[in-house]
């Protein structure tokens, strides 16, 4: 049973992780799966699937904020539909792929691959690591069909957007910033649209969670797809007045503590 304090706490979930979206210009994810997972821990859900109802139920949740983002880029012009079409393929064969693997791991092991992966990108974020490329670069077809099923996979088996390897792929082509966030923006419908697809068809039968359908559980979808709507521009207002080191000090921070206890988690339960 869905309780008013839970529905408080998806709303106010969805409002932090639209308000670091706004202020830092990043997909929600890796805010809203870890968020997902402790709520769902305090509400006694089965531990075997917590891990699984946080990353497909944020993947569901992606569908309506990607959607809203990809269109605003798009009108600005920021979409390289010409990439998107090269590359779109191999990222939903990656979803598929990656979302499959999920599936078949336990929620711990879930827990500490997240984990890592929060901590090598606080590292990024606080080392403020940007690649350059000096030269336009147009890949071969095998490099997108490649790069492509890496995005796919990460954002499958983990439940995210794909960022943190299409920005610097994108770069590598040769994009300015402003478009190859764009560009990378236009991925994540996709992936979020494959990714719950898949959630909800290779669940192996753990449908019997009241509220939920295979690992999509729709109160947190309701409730956090919304709020993050409204924490957006909250977000892109305090960006304003906090200075862009400062917002990557405490972001990268934030992910560090987000990921060490994950990980440790993880790794208590695997042990």
């Amino acid at each position: 049973m869905v309780s008013y304090l839970d529905f408080a706490l998806f709303a106010l979930l969805g409002i932090g992780a639209g308000t670091m979206a706004g202020m830092l210009g990043i997909g929600g994810g890796m805010i809203i799966v870890p968020g997902l997972f402790y709520l769902f821990s305090l509400m006694d859900l089965p531990s075997y699937s917590l891990m699984h109802l946080a990353a497909g139920s944020a993947m569901c949740i992606m569908i309506f904020t990607s959607a809203s983002s990809t269109f605003s880029h798009h009108l600005r012009g920021d979409v390289q539909w010409g990439i998107f079409g090269r590359i779109i393929a191999a990222i939903g064969v990656g979803v598929v792929v990656g979302n499959l693997l999920s599936n078949r791991l336990d929620t711990h092991w879930l827990e500490v691959i997240f984990g890592a992966f929060l901590l090598a990108v606080s590292v990024k974020i606080l080392l403020d690591w940007k690649p350059a490329f000096e030269e336009t670069t147009t890949p071969p077809m095998w490099i997108f069909a490649l790069v492509g099923t890496l995005i796919g996979f990460k954002s499958g088996i983990l439940g995210i957007g794909g960022g943190a390897i299409s920005v610097p792929f994108l770069l590598y082509c040769g994009l300015p910033m402003s478009k190859a966030s764009g560009t990378s923006a236009s991925f994540t419908l996709p992936i979020a649209i494959v990714g719950t697809l898949s959630f909800l068809l290779f669940s192996q039968g753990y449908t019997d969670i009241s509220w939920a359908t295979g690992y999509i559980y729709w109160p947190a979808v309701a409730l956090v797809a919304p709020f993050t709507v409204i924490g957006a521009p909250i977000g892109t207002k305090l960006s304003h007045s906090i200075s862009p080191q400062q917002l990557r000090r405490i972001f990268g921070l934030l992910l560090v503590v987000i990921g060490l206890r994950m990980f440790g988690g993880g790794i208590q339960f695997l042990a």
